[in-house]
């Protein structure tokens, strides 16, 4: 994939213009400091990526036409083989959603792609034995949640800026039972979709196996897990990352609550019972996390975005990534 010659998406940061500036900004987190750019100091950008398409992101409209959005808001990530791939909506709904491609190792961004959809698109998640991205989707006929997939190889083709068109799912999985799909991540051969039921205050998921040889979900291997005592998530649940040694949760609830992270030690027979070995306390508005290779953490903050930047305490303009041991030593 190559970079457009031009593009109708900004690619620079949309708040400060060093990465000194969004150091500056977030003095008040010196777990940042320790646990993101200090332990990563020795890499490109200390290990962050700016957030492309905040000031304008070119996309479609409700009509169809081709337009330049403003109010795109960062919602999920993951990274897919080489890249770093970040999904955001239109705060307005007025277009469609699209998923921000940028080279993991270059950090420079590739290209946009424009989604068949105007879901929320709070997750995102990359199958590696079958090489398909899922995104958490909505059935807005339906009024209930679905999850997505886009084979990465058709990601490599897309060009929105000939095609002037979205790309279509190969593949969508209803979830009548979700009345959205608000996370989704991957592990072990399975998707793992869910919500937060407010009023139950339950954490609801929904746990596919996938066919390894169509890249599809295996309906008959299907099962759900209720979590209740919830409330170490605060109001909402952003996002779910999982790995051989922790299951991650991201919680955040708008401008005036601090974000979470939870961290629960995993092994066979334990899922999110009891409660979390580590909470750490980081900036508001914290969206979804992910897993590198490497077992560190990536972290999307949807802050710096149009509808809520610059109106708040902190703004937060390049994904960061966090060293879990790190995290879990920290002492406040």
């Amino acid at each position: 994939m190559e970079v457009p010659a031009s593009t109708g998406t900004n690619v620079n940061p949309a708040i400060y213009n060093s990465l000194k500036g969004q150091k500056v900004a977030l003095t008040r987190y010196p777990i940042l400091y320790e646990a993101c750019f200090d332990a990563f100091s020795d890499e490109k950008d200390e290990g962050t990526y700016v957030i492309p398409g905040l000031l304008r992101t070119e996309t479609i409209n409700v009509h169809k036409k081709v337009e330049e959005c403003t109010e795109m808001v960062p919602q999920g990530i993951t990274i897919a083989d080489d890249y770093i791939m970040i999904s955001a909506y239109c705060h307005e709904h007025k277009h469609n959603s699209v998923v921000y491609i940028l080279n993991k190792y270059s950090h420079l961004f590739i290209k946009t792609v424009v989604l068949n959809t105007r879901s929320h698109v709070g997750g995102l998640a990359y199958d590696p034995i079958c090489r398909n991205l899922w995104v958490a989707t909505k059935n807005f006929e339906k009024d209930h949640g679905s999850v997505s997939s886009l084979r990465l190889a058709a990601i490599d083709q897309y060009n929105f800026y000939k095609t002037k068109k979205p790309i279509a799912f190969d593949y969508v999985q209803n979830i009548p039972k979700l009345k959205n799909t608000t996370f989704a991540t991957y592990y072990g051969g399975e998707i793992y979709c869910g919500t937060l039921d407010r009023t139950k205050k339950e954490l609801l998921i929904y746990i596919y196996r996938i066919d390894p040889w169509s890249g599809k979900i295996n309906p008959r291997l299907t099962h759900s897990i209720r979590v209740a005592g919830s409330d170490y998530m605060g109001d909402y649940c952003q996002g779910i990352a999982i790995n051989n040694d922790y299951i991650v949760l991201s919680a955040s609830n708008g401008p005036n609550q601090q974000s979470s992270l939870a961290f629960f030690k995993k092994n066979k027979n334990y899922f999110l019972s009891g409660k979390p070995n580590k909470m750490v306390n980081l900036p508001p508005r914290l969206e979804q996390v992910s897993f590198d290779r490497k077992g560190n953490l990536v972290l999307l903050f949807e802050s710096a975005a149009a509808p809520y930047k610059k109106k708040e305490t902190l703004d937060i303009d390049r994904v960061l990534k966090g060293n879990v041991e790190k995290f879990l030593s920290y002492s406040s």
